[in-house]
Formats: C-alpha cells, sequence, structure tokens
C-alpha cells in the first residue's frame, strides 16, 4: 500500500496554507515556491513523509512516513483510537499512516492539514519570510511530502494561520505528473508540483480615493458650493483571488453630507480599461442631507479569479450641495471586504468657506438694508443671489472655495447716498491647518476695512464724510479739485459778462 498513483499523491498534496519559523540543513537546490506570498507572514517547512518515485513505473510514488511524525500523523489522520477510520484502515495503514492520507479527497486532507501538528518536531528547512504579492521560495531537507505552516503576529500576539500540505518536485520533475489544485482553499490554478498559493492572506490593501475638480486635485484644498467634484477610488483585487472558483469581493464608498452624485452615476473599469460595471451590483442608500454610502458588489463572485492583481477603478461626479456649509467641508472614504476581512480607509477631504461684513455708518451704528452682490475675482460673474444686511447690519457669504471674490454694495440704505458705494477684493486664504485667512483690497474709496478677518464697511450721506487717507483721500481732493474747477469757469464767464 506505499505504492500509489502519483496522479492521486499529487492531487491530494495541493492543499494551500501558511507558515511559522526556524531552519535546518536542506539538499541542494530543492524548494517549495509560495504564490504571492505575504508580508509579516512566516512559512516554515516540516516533512512527515517520503515521496520516491518508482523507477520500473514513473506513474507511481511510494510514500513511506517520516518515523518521528507517526503518531502525528495517526491523530490528524484519524487512526488513533478516537478517529474515524475502520478498523480495516486503522490496521493496514498503523505502519505508514502517510499512505493513508494519500488516499484523501480534498476534504479530507483539508481537515488533515487543519489538525497535522508540528508540535515538537524539527524543522526540515528554512523558515521563509513572506513579501506582498511576490513569490517566496522555502529550501527544504529533501524532496518529499511537507507541512507548511505559516506564522504571523496580530494585535501584539503572535497568531498561527491554515496549515499548508505539499509535496515537492520528484527528481525534479513536476510535469510527469498530475496536479489538481483544491478550489477550496484559493488552489484552483496549482498545476505543478513543489508549490501552492499562500492562503492566509492579510487583511486588503485599502483602495486609493482621489478628488478633482475640472481635473485638477482638490484633495484636501476647497471647493464652493455648486461646484463639480470628480471621484476615483482605485481597488487592488488580492492576487491570491486567482486560485479560488469564487471570490467576494465589495467596495464600500460613503460620503459626508453635501455630496449629490450626478446623472452619469458610477462607471468601473479594469486595468484596461474596460468597462465591467455591469459585473458589479450597485446598492446607494442615504441622502445628501445626512450622507450616502454605496456598495458596489461583484454580483457573481466566480468572475472575481479573472481580474486577480489588478486594480479596478471607480469614477463618478458629485456635485457639491448647501449641505456641506454646516460642516465646512465634504468627506469621502471607501473600503474594500474580501474573505479576509474589510481594508484600511481610503479618504479624500474638500473644504469650503466663507466670510462677512458688518455694515455702520460714521457714528459706528449698524445699518440695515445695504444690499451685495458677489462675483468673481474679475468682478465680472455674479455668484448667487445678492444679500441685505439686517438689523445687526451683517451681510455673509458661506460654501466658497479659497480664492480671490470681487464684494459690489449695488445699493445704499435708505438716506444714505448712492454714490459713494464701495467696492473691493475679498480673498480667502486656507491655512496649513485647514482654516482659512480673509484679507481686503482695493476700495476706491476707503469705505471697507478689515482688522483679523472681520471687515466693516461704511456708508456716507456726502463726500464731506469720505475718509481723508490713502486712496479715498485722493479721490476726494479730485472732487474737491473738479468743483474748484468748474467754479473757475464759471467765475470767468461772469467776468467777462461784466466786462461788456
Amino acid at each position: 500500500m506505499r505504492t500509489l498513483f502519483a496522479g492521486i499523491v499529487a492531487t491530494a498534496t495541493m492543499l494551500g496554507g501558511m507558515a511559522i519559523g526556524a531552519s535546518g540543513a536542506q539538499a541542494a537546490g530543492v524548494a517549495i515556491t509560495v504564490n504571492n506570498s505575504q508580508s509579516g507572514h512566516t512559512y516554515t517547512p516540516y516533512k512527515f513523509a517520503n515521496l520516491t518515485v518508482d523507477p520500473n513505473d514513473t506513474t507511481k510514488v511510494e510514500v513511506t512516513t517520516v518515523a518521528q511524525w507517526s503518531d502525528a500523523v495517526k491523530t490528524a489522520a484519524g487512526l488513533d483510537a478516537d478517529g474515524n477510520a475502520s478498523a480495516a484502515d486503522k490496521k493496514l495503514y498503523a505502519g505508514n499512516p502517510a499512505a493513508y492520507v494519500a488516499t484523501f479527497d480534498a476534504a479530507q486532507l483539508r481537515a488533515f492539514a487543519s489538525k497535522l501538528a508540528a508540535t515538537g518536531q524539527s524543522v526540515d528547512g528554512t523558515a521563509t519570510a513572506g513579501v506582498d504579492a511576490t513569490s517566496a521560495s522555502i529550501p527544504v531537507a529533501s524532496e518529499g511530502w511537507y507541512l507548511i505552516t505559516d506564522t504571523y503576529t496580530k494585535d501584539g500576539a503572535t497568531a498561527t494561520g491554515t496549515n499548508a500540505i505539499v509535496a515537492t518536485e520528484l527528481n525534479g520533475r513536476t510535469g510527469t505528473f498530475t496536479v489538481v489544485g483544491d478550489t477550496g482553499t484559493g488552489q484552483g490554478n496549482i498545476t505543478a508540483l513543489g508549490e501552492f498559493n499562500a492562503k492566509n492572506e492579510n487583511t486588503p490593501k485599502p483602495p486609493v480615493k482621489e478628488v478633482k475638480r475640472a481635473g485638477i486635485s482638490v484633495d484636501g484644498k476647497s471647493a464652493s458650493v455648486g461646484d463639480t467634484l470628480e471621484y476615483t477610488i482605485t481597488a487592488p483585487v488580492p492576487a491570491n483571488a486567482a486560485g479560488f472558483d469564487e471570490y467576494a469581493f465589495t467596495v464600500t464608498d460613503t460620503a459626508s453630507k453635501g455630496l449629490q452624485v450626478t446623472s452619469a452615476g458610477y462607471k468601473i473599469t479594469d486595468a484596461a480599461g474596460n468597462d465591467i460595471t455591469s459585473l458589479f451590483t450597485i446598492t446607494p442608500s442615504g441622502d445628501t442631507a445626512h450622507g450616502t454610502t454605496t456598495t458596489f458588489t461583484v454580483t457573481d463572485p466566480t468572475k472575481t479569479p479573472a481580474y486577480a492583481g489588478q486594480n479596478l477603478v471607480i469614477t463618478y461626479a458629485a456635485t457639491v450641495t448647501a449641505d456641506a456649509i454646516a460642516d465646512g467641508s465634504v468627506c469621502n472614504s471607501a473600503t474594500i471586504t474580501t474573505k479576509n476581512g474589510t481594508s484600511g480607509i481610503g479618504t479624500t477631504k474638500v473644504y469650503n468657506y466663507g466670510f462677512s461684513l458688518t455694515k455702520k455708518n460714521k457714528d459706528g451704528d449698524t445699518l440695515k438694508g445695504a444690499v451685495f452682490q458677489l462675483y468673481d475675482e474679475s468682478g465680472n460673474s455674479s455668484i448667487g443671489s445678492p444679500v441685505s444686511t439686517g438689523d445687526t447690519g451683517k451681510a455673509a457669504w458661506s460654501g466658497l472655495a479659497a480664492g480671490t471674490y470681487t464684494v459690489k454694495e449695488t445699493q445704499a440704505p435708505a438716506g444714505y447716498s448712492q454714490q459713494f458705494l464701495p467696492t473691493f477684493k475679498v480673498t480667502i486664504t486656507q491655512n496649513s491647518d485647514k482654516t482659512a485667512t480673509v484679507t481686503i483690497e482695493g476700495d476706491t474709496f476707503g469705505l471697507a476695512t478689515e482688522t483679523n478677518g472681520d471687515i466693516t464697511v461704511l456708508n456716507v450721506k456726502n463726500a464731506s464724510q469720505l475718509p481723508l487717507t490713502g486712496a479715498a483721500g485722493t479721490a476726494l481732493f479730485t472732487l474737491v479739485a473738479v468743483l474748484v474747477a468748474a467754479a473757475g469757469v464759471s467765475l470767468a464767464l461772469t467776468s467777462r459778462r461784466h466786462a461788456r
């Protein structure tokens, strides 16, 4: 019973798993490859059985249990007194329990792998650290059948992952033997001896979240209410998904209040730019007044393995609404959920700002009824509706991106001059701590002043009340000069009449 069909052995040995550490001497050139190894994980080999190709029939291998592993293999295989093996099996395989294991189907071998313990056993090779999404080569002592364990640190403590049962190449050959990987443990793409897929994946990598306005990144910057923002979620599909028949994959996108997805909706593309939106079920919930959550779930998990190792890209556009004003920003975050848990968060944040002014007269009394219009920096394109000062003399604007704006007073309060209406520029500057600084400039009449971000705008009843400093003083002197010149002309005309 030690000699079995090689195809049976090879099929049974391709269960994937993970590892722990130590080192030992090994034969040159013999190694087991871990596909898609994971950083932070250590893969450790223990040889529990010898596999030898029958020299008379190379389609067969001889399976013999390594002596010190006999009891451990019996226990894990169910050949001990508490196992489920028949009395005939217990007797037949008592001296060579690994040969019994070679008769197992995938489900039986999966159970065997989870029960086989390396307690008290010597390492037969070199414990090897993994590196994310790359292959790791585990040098082993010699050709044979190995238990590969996996250890890693979780929450500050050493954790042990699922074991792998893996056969090395035999006589340097793999193609002679039929190998069928077990899709139930992510080994569906394994077609050769001497390799397996890392079974215990790390938590999925977080997606990369980006936000732009007119093609320019505004992440951590600012936008105005009414602006349309372009969002991108780059979601990596774990490379290990390739070995599974089914691999669940979900992206969850959460937006704070104040973002309204445009009518164009969502688009999902693969690494080649192909539109694969139809492969997903897209489920939105919530509203712009309270925040929204949208899930993108692969409808048929059997489709996911085709995208293993690729970055899937989700794009959509959203308009900033007035609901964003209260918080002064719109936040948007995304996560990925696979069979190995939920990733960290990819996030973006876009801010909005505002400013206000107080309308007063020369005596410092607040004035109601003044009307202002906000414009872009050029002063040509109006923004929003006119704003009037109320009983407190306040006029305010909110939901604005950092930048420079033009403020024009279009109507003075009753009883005040309609000729001397100030126009000035307001600049909102975003600070490193994401607060904003407000400054003003350019008021010809000197009626607008700013102190530590507080803007005061005066109204006057006549030219004599205009400030006599700076540009306003110059304007007043110009006005007086014009009046004097006009008086001179009048006097000259009168004098001429008298001369006649």
